[in-house]
């Protein structure tokens, strides 16, 4: 996660070609899990300067509103946004005040459903069920798409609900 050469969506997509649902699906998990504990950490022990090292600048400004605010529930649903800056978002987190353990209950919880989806298209290649495929590509197609189209609707509204969190 720190230097990520291949994109996590194709990791977990391979990890269901090549182990199938479940195991990939753990392994990918696993993964991420260890991934995201280690940005984390490295921000926590080391502050901005190891978030500037690994988050852009532009990045940074865009999502600074949350250093200094736990937001749980805000960082959950930031978590489930297909094609969201995770790894930036580890990073950032690492400069909150908050506790290892509510990261990682949140952010493995929250790659749950992109992770299964990408497991299960893997699988399914695999499988040569390419019709099954292409309609789970096409919901993530879709779900991706949406998000796309309202980032900023969806940006504004996590901005307000964090101001009537704190």
């Amino acid at each position: 996660m720190v230097v990520a050469p291949i994109p996590g969506g194709a990791i977990e997509f391979l990890g269901g070609y090549l182990f199938g649902v479940k195991v990939g699906f753990l392994y990918s998990m696993i993964g991420l899990t260890l991934g995201s504990w280690f940005a984390f950490s490295l921000a926590k022990i080391f502050e901005m300067w190891a978030v500037e090292k690994f988050v852009s600048a532009k990045t940074m400004k865009k999502f600074g509103y949350l250093v200094g605010h736990e937001g749980v529930i805000l960082n959950f649903v930031l978590f489930l946004i297909p094609g969201f800056p995770k790894d930036a978002l580890c990073y950032i987190l690492g400069l909150t005040p908050m506790h290892l353990e509510i990261f990682l209950i949140i952010s493995t919880i929250g790659r749950i459903p992109g992770t299964l989806m990408a497991t299960l298209q893997g699988a399914q290649t695999f499988e040569h069920q390419y019709k099954l495929f292409l309609i789970l590509l096409g919901i993530s197609a879709l779900v991706m798409l949406v998000f796309y189209i309202y980032h900023e609707e969806i940006h504004g509204w996590i901005k307000r609900l964090r101001r009537e969190i704190t």
